[in-house]
């Protein structure tokens, strides 16, 4: 067994890998191939997951600071969309503290009272969701029922992130692939890192209101004058998930994952005066181990099929295996280079 020398041995790479992030490596899905899981009516009340090719791809919600939007809300209850905004701003935002003094998300300059949330599968996004490649299309309609979208994407091309307790935060502006169509209005944040996207329902909403009669609508809706003014009523027909949700589903979404991969080289090298001799019981002859074949005795032949690399404790830790063996002997050296990738 052999000792590296790591200096002159081991090569190690770093590189990212980009991929499509819906099943199958796909990188766009029109919302015609999203369906929502089934979910019980309690989980309902607080989200709704998007699924492709019958997988969790995506999960809906909306939360408000003040709880309004929620089945009940008192000064002893806590409404479920209260408990979605604090825990999704908890999660997102340094200052956790200001919740307290009812500060949630600062977007365009003004706190949010309310959000709407979609988080990306983890399975999916593997690492994290790479910025400046997406755009998401939420499909609805303005007051006067006639259909219009909105293309979301982020500044990351143009513009350094800013620090989250987790990683990078970007703004989220109006655009498609990382060029962003209008600066002067921000429509939430994004997280590449935790695969979130916190949307302001004010700026949301101003762009698909939606008709005013459609305000209320609940889940279950698939009419075409859905918009995402939220239904702030204390009421159990509340349900503004479903219209971030529907939404989404009658848009579309192109997004890509990231994934870091480590790329180790090892260098195994055989010098002229090594592996010449193999362990195989069919090389010698005897209780004295003898080389079987006369003619190999001061020239043995050997053939190189596998290499196995050991931690420092002597235990195997993988095995290599050539694609054809490698003639060894006295009057020749070999390298062999094993790539291991995590």
């Amino acid at each position: 067994m052999k000792t590296f020398n790591f200096n002159e041995d081991v090569v190690s790479t770093n590189i990212v890998v980009t991929d499509g992030f819906f099943d199958g490596g796909a990188g766009t899905k029109a919302g015609s191939n999203y369906t929502t899981s089934s979910l019980s009516a309690a989980q309902k009340n607080y989200y709704y997951n998007v699924q492709f090719n019958s997988k969790d791809h995506f999960s809906c919600t909306y939360g408000h600071i003040g709880g309004s939007g929620s089945a009940e809300q008192s000064t002893t209850v806590e409404g479920t969309t209260q408990a979605v905004y604090k825990q999704f701003y908890n999660f997102t935002e340094n200052d956790r503290a200001s919740l307290k003094n009812g500060v949630g998300w600062i977007i365009n300059s003004v706190t949010q009272s309310d959000a709407y949330m979609i988080a990306a599968e983890r399975l999916q996004m593997k690492d994290r969701l790479n910025p400046g490649t997406w755009t998401i299309t939420l499909s609805g309609s303005t007051t006067a029922g006639v259909g219009a979208e909105l293309k979301l994407t982020d500044n990351s091309k143009t513009t350094d992130p800013t620090a989250a307790p987790f990683g990078e935060k970007y703004i989220i502006y109006s655009g498609s692939a990382g060029s962003v169509q209008d600066s002067g209005t921000e429509y939430g944040h994004f997280y590449p890192d935790a695969g979130l996207f916190i949307l302001s329902a004010a700026e949301v909403s101003g762009s698909l209101p939606g008709s005013s009669g459609w305000i209320q609508s609940g889940s279950g809706d698939v009419g075409k004058h859905n918009g995402l003014a939220p239904d702030t009523r204390v009421n159990s027909a509340a349900d503004n998930a479903w219209k971030i949700t529907r939404a989404l589903e009658q848009g579309s979404v192109t997004l890509r994952s990231e994934e870091n991969q480590y790329i180790y080289d090892y260098f195994c090298r055989a010098k002229a005066n090594e592996v010449n001799y193999s362990t195989n019981l069919t090389f010698w002859s005897g209780s004295d181990y003898i080389i079987r074949h006369s003619d190999m005795q001061n020239n043995p032949q050997t053939y190189i099929s596998e290499v196995g690399l050991y931690d420092g404790g002597g235990d195997l830790m993988a095995v290599g295996k050539l694609s054809a063996p490698l003639e060894k002997n006295f009057s020749s050296e070999a390298i062999i280079k094993v790539r291991l990738t995590y």
